[in-house]
């Protein structure tokens, strides 16, 4: 890049992403932002999953934009949050006044601080009776985010999403760090920036928000986001209003794809359609095979089939990343089909015509008629939410209660035979000591003799100082009738073990 700026250079507004744990009051912050805005409030933005909106703030005079990306805050959003926050200028990290600092407020740190781009905290719910700012303030010096005022650098205000306050104060930090980073754009190169959704549209085709980092976006030209290619004809802002040119830091919604693009993807934009062409088939050549593992690679393992239905490609996302977590090296989850688009009849016959009894998964997305029919008659399982934690919570419990039952062997104690009293067919009796844990009356023990397994017998009855017992704990003394098919001689390790189905 040369020192001497282009003409057509000027300043460009902030991309703004907001992160933080569930239920800190991302959304309500944003919210709030949306319907003061002077911008924003023209419509609701664009309905998406992570939507992505401008407002309007004065400042020394000047009606300056910012542009805020709606990340969500759960952890089975991670993915995708982590590239809401490369595509962002400056971030914002929400911290609830009566929590802390929380699980996904790491993970959003860290995010930030990967992405190497400024932020801004934003301690929220300070309205709420057991807030504590200094306690907040604490669990955040305890993260190394020393804050303005408290030995540090990172700025940051005390706010109530829910009534406003703050807010404004926030908005004028943000034009403040974003005035500090000079950011720029040059309006006269064709538009580059990155997809930061992707749905299938069932009425107008494959659909893409797009944030555009640098240049303009015009009708008649050609988008190439990875290898989805299309060409500039219906374009919309964040309101849903038809427009025909954006520029730098504006989100829009570009109609038109060939493929459905990846979430995350650079774009970039060519005025000719042969240029754009080409440049998509050296994409296709230069995109990487993709390996793929199989989740049966432990035939042992028990796989609950899933087929998978989602309303935008960044819900899909998020969702194949919180399946992936689901389950243990014994039982887990395999998606037999996942696409976008309402749960249809051609869905239910997949699950009919699975191995094992699937389950059909929607997210935020209904189930036509005659796909509920063909599920009742044949009595397919169909879930829908809208709330991907819930959806996480509610395929655990079913994964508990559709695998196998297997037993599980636990070790509670271990003794050592001491001298052994009788030995009459398979009825021995010995006296031991207690190493660890305890033996049990009616337990099943395990005898070792130099680390290798005799085989199992059981405790038929147990004494300690010639009175029965049910237990001998650790450190104790005791006598015991072993019921086993094999010599226990002293010297001897018995193994208690305890079994359980689960």
């Amino acid at each position: 890049m040369t020192s001497a700026k282009p003409q057509q250079e000027a300043e460009r507004p902030p991309v703004v992403a907001v992160l933080g744990h569930v239920d800190h009051g991302k959304s309500t912050l944003l919210d709030f932002i949306r319907k003061s805005s002077t911008v924003a409030k023209e419509a609701g933005g664009i309905t998406q999953k992570i939507a992505a909106y401008e407002i309007e703030r004065e400042r020394e005079g000047k009606n300056k934009k910012i542009t805020f990306i709606d990340t969500p805050g759960h952890a089975a959003f991670q993915a995708i949050r982590r590239r809401g926050a490369s595509v962002a200028d400056i971030a914002i990290l929400v911290v609830a006044a009566d929590d802390g600092v929380m699980a996904q407020t790491l993970e959003a740190l860290q995010e930030i601080r990967d992405a190497k781009i400024p932020f801004i905290v934003a301690i929220n719910k300070i309205d709420k009776p057991n807030a504590d700012l200094q306690r907040t303030v604490s669990s955040l010096l305890e993260q190394n985010v020393f804050l303005e005022k408290y030995g540090g650098d990172v700025p940051w205000v005390a706010i109530s999403a829910k009534q406003g306050t703050g807010v404004d104060e926030l908005l004028d930090l943000v034009l403040l760090v974003a005035e500090l980073q000079e950011l720029t754009g040059d309006a006269s190169v064709p538009a580059e920036g990155y997809v930061i959704e992707a749905h299938r549209d069932q009425k107008r085709g494959m659909a893409a928000t797009l944030i555009i980092k640098n240049g303009s976006l015009k009708s008649g030209m050609f988008v190439l986001a990875g290898t989805a290619l299309s060409p500039v004809r219906i374009m919309e802002n964040f309101a849903g209003k038809q427009i025909k040119e954006a520029s730098f830091s504006s989100p829009v919604q570009l109609i038109g794809f060939d493929e459905l693009p990846e979430v995350g993807s650079a774009f970039h934009t060519s005025e000719k359609k042969k240029d754009a062409e080409t440049a998509q088939e050296e994409a296709r050549t230069a995109r990487p095979k993709q390996n793929t593992v199989s989740s049966e690679a432990n035939p042992q393992r028990f796989l609950m089939p899933l087929i998978i239905r989602v309303d935008t490609q960044g819900s899909l996302d998020a969702l194949l990343f919180e399946l992936a977590k689901i389950g243990d090296e014994f039982s887990g989850v395999k998606v037999v089909s996942a696409g976008i688009g309402t749960i249809s009849e051609s869905d239910i016959k997949t699950a009919i015509a699975s191995k094992e009894p699937a389950t059909v998964l929607g997210f935020n997305v209904g189930i036509d008629s005659v796909a509920q029919t063909l599920a009742d008659r044949d009595g397919i399982r169909v879930q829908t939410y809208d709330i991907i934690y819930k959806l996480s919570e509610g395929l655990t419990e079913l994964l508990q209660q559709t695998r196998p039952k297997r037993s599980i062997e636990e070790v509670v104690g271990k003794a050592k035979v001491l001298k052994q009293f009788s030995s009459r067919k398979d009825e021995h009796v010995i006296g031991g000591g207690v190493t660890s844990g305890y033996i049990a009356k009616n337990g099943t023990v395990r005898v070792l003799r130099r680390n290798l397994s005799l085989g199992t017998g059981k405790v038929t009855n147990l004494q300690k100082n010639k009175q029965d017992v049910d237990r001998a704990q650790e450190g104790s003394e005791f006598g015991a009738q072993i019921v086993a098919d094999f010599e226990i001689a002293p010297g001897d390790v018995l193994e208690c073990i305890v079994t359980r189905v689960e």
